[in-house]
């Protein structure tokens, strides 16, 4: 079932355009690139490093913007300017000492589909390509840049009853 695949999960890596942000790239008069991150994946990726779940980063790029929010949101595992990532997760596996099936992975297109096939769990946002649609285990309801992080977390806390003592904390029943 999906949540006995979730509930070993002590780890999860994402793809960063297409999946944190809507994969459009803006840039300003300066040349700057300039990203729209959803705040809720945020709160999601503060929940997962709460419940003690690994956050890492692989991304075929690399951005100011990127580094900001990266260091906004705590993340240890960072991989960008990636050029194969498989080659990126594996390094994470040795450096964290995890299991391939202990590790999540979300991405959204043809350069995920290695690490996608390589992990415990995988998900996706509803826009990603077809390949990585029908290869991952769970789709996400949004589109990227819109919470896709935060659903997946979700479904990871709640699959360990983790979910409900996190939220007390915010005043919900």
């Amino acid at each position: 079932s999906l949540f006995g695949s979730l509930a070993v999960i002590k780890a999860i890596l994402l793809d960063v355009d297409g999946v944190m942000t809507d994969g459009k790239l803006h840039y300003s008069a300066r040349g700057e690139e300039i990203k729209s991150f959803d705040v809720k994946d945020g709160l999601g990726i503060q929940l997962l490093l709460n419940a003690k779940i690994l956050v890492g980063i692989i991304s075929g790029r690399n951005s100011d913007a990127l580094e900001r929010r990266i260091k906004d949101l705590g993340i240890q595992h960072i991989y960008v300017s990636s050029s194969a990532k498989e080659k990126d997760l594996q390094q994470f596996l040795e450096t964290t000492g995890l299991r391939r099936e202990e590790v999540a992975y979300i991405g959204d297109d043809l350069p995920d589909l290695t690490a996608i096939k390589m992990c415990g769990f995988s998900a996706c946002p509803s826009d990603a390509c077809s390949e990585v649609l029908d290869a991952v285990d769970h789709v996400s309801s949004k589109p990227g840049g819109s919470g896709v992080v935060r659903e997946i977390a979700e479904l990871i806390l709640r699959s360990t009853d983790r979910w409900a003592p996190m939220t007390r904390r915010f005043g919900s029943e």
